[in-house]
């Protein structure tokens, strides 16, 4: 799990709001009981985070709310979705090739995303 991009969110989040506290790693480390060593390791992304942990960052960071220092959950995005859709397809003996397949998600994907510019309504 570590290196995830969950992680790496979460982490970026602490060291940001560390920086802008003007707080070391080695005073924020002091303040939630942690070693130095981990608080960089969580800003990285490079470790798992108990939900104790979190809470303690939180409340070392001046958050309101523990929600206010995690980050939005990571959205799969809608060509990952028809991949998926195709693959599961690709059972039958008239499949698409591989570059067919990515053609047509690559066209539903692009007829699918939001239009940029227009207004709503027109």
């Amino acid at each position: 799990m570590a290196g995830d991009p969950l992680y790496r969110a979460f982490g970026s989040a602490v060291s940001a709001r560390r920086k802008a506290l003007g707080l070391t790693q080695a005073q924020l480390a002091s303040k939630v009981k942690m070693s130095r060593a981990s608080i960089a390791n969580i800003e990285s992304g490079r470790q798992n985070i108990l939900l104790h942990h979190v809470y303690a960052l939180a409340a070392a960071l001046d958050f309101a709310k523990v929600a206010d220092l995690l980050p939005p959950l990571p959205q799969k995005s809608m060509g990952e979705e028809l991949k998926m859709t195709l693959s599961n397809q690709a059972l039958s003996k008239q499949s698409l090739s591989e570059h067919a397949g990515a053609q047509v998600a690559d066209l539903i994907t692009s007829a699918l995303a939001p239009r940029r510019g227009s207004k709503v309504g027109s």
